[in-house]
């Protein structure tokens, strides 16, 4: 029975993938770029309306209360000087782009001369869904152009355009059922932890620390969702066990990858800061950062299709990759 392939074995995989097929790349590069060249979105006028009638309701506070009001004021002033273009577009699958002028307050400086503002919430859910318009596509190319890559096919194959639109399709379902699960199962918990907090607010920390717990455990077993139904081709459903399944049976090799992804990806940040502040180096940080997490959204399939099979010799799933 073959040894399961390591850590960085699996990093390497990925990255050669990424090298035979550097369409996923480009695709990175070019989205980076138009995240460069385009308006930044600032809230800034709908949240000055939004602490405004905080501040009028909370008129008559205590000090305490007041203290808060300070606390919450702030935030919203840094939050209308960020761009929240990235922050919007919850239906993003492809690898984020951190440079200085992505960061909360950066539109402060006057580096991004033209800014489109929103003023109304209507503005603000029809920027929303249009962000998401544009970014949920190109999402989906580059899952496909990932995969494609991963096994070794090429760019444009026969049946290229039905894998597409089920992986458009199957993704767009696992959303659904995600954000379904957060409707019926988080609000609830994260009102009932609100309750506490007025409460007793020790327990209320400790009520909202273990909903972030589990939130984060959540994220990490049906992480591999995605990556099953590229690998796969199978629905969002058989999705999920399969992301599981996966993750259950290879717990330490998933929070292996994980946490030395996220060490090259804040790492490389750093590099990536360093570079964002002229016009050369955002393009050469846009490039960097495309090269970076297209590899490691690669490595994500190549460990995914790894341990499936390897599974599947142990007869404990049935393989589909």
């Amino acid at each position: 029975m073959r040894q399961s392939a390591s850590i960085i074995d699996t990093l390497s995989e990925g990255y050669r993938a990424i090298h035979r097929r550097p369409a996923a790349l480009l695709l990175v590069f070019v989205f980076n770029l138009a995240l460069l060249i385009t308006a930044p979105v600032s809230f800034a006028p709908l949240f000055n309306r939004f602490d405004s009638f905080l501040t009028r309701l909370a008129g008559a506070s205590t000090d305490t209360n007041s203290d808060t009001q300070v606390q919450m004021s702030a935030l919203l002033a840094e939050l209308g000087q960020t761009d929240l273009r990235q922050t919007l577009a919850l239906m993003n699958v492809m690898p984020r782009f951190v440079i200085p002028r992505f960061a909360p307050g950066a539109l402060a400086t006057g580096s991004m001369s033209a800014v489109v503002t929103i003023a109304s919430v209507p503005e603000a859910l029809l920027t929303f869904v249009l962000i998401n318009l544009i970014v949920f596509p190109i999402g989906i190319l580059f899952l496909t152009l990932v995969g494609a890559a991963v096994r070794g096919e090429p760019v444009l194959h026969r049946d290229f355009w039905r894998v597409l639109v089920h992986i458009g399709v199957a993704v767009l379902g696992v959303m659904a059922i995600l954000a379904a699960a957060f409707v019926l199962i988080g609000i609830p918990f994260t009102f009932a932890a609100a309750l506490l907090m007025a409460v007793n607010e020790v327990l209320g920390i400790l009520a909202f620390s273990l909903i972030l717990v589990v939130i984060i455990w959540v994220q990490i077993y049906v992480g591999f969702a995605n990556e099953a139904i590229v690998m796969s081709r199978v629905g969002p459903l058989r999705a999920i066990r399969t992301s599981f399944e996966v993750v259950r049976r290879n717990l330490w090799g998933v929070v292996g990858l994980l946490i030395l992804s996220l060490i090259i990806t804040r790492g490389t940040e750093v590099i990536w800061e360093m570079f964002g502040n002229s016009t050369a180096g955002g393009i050469a940080a846009a490039l960097g950062s495309a090269y970076i997490g297209a590899g490691l959204a690669a490595a994500r399939m190549a460990f995914y299709r790894e341990r499936l099979r390897r599974l599947s010799e142990q007869h404990l799933v049935r393989p589909r990759a």
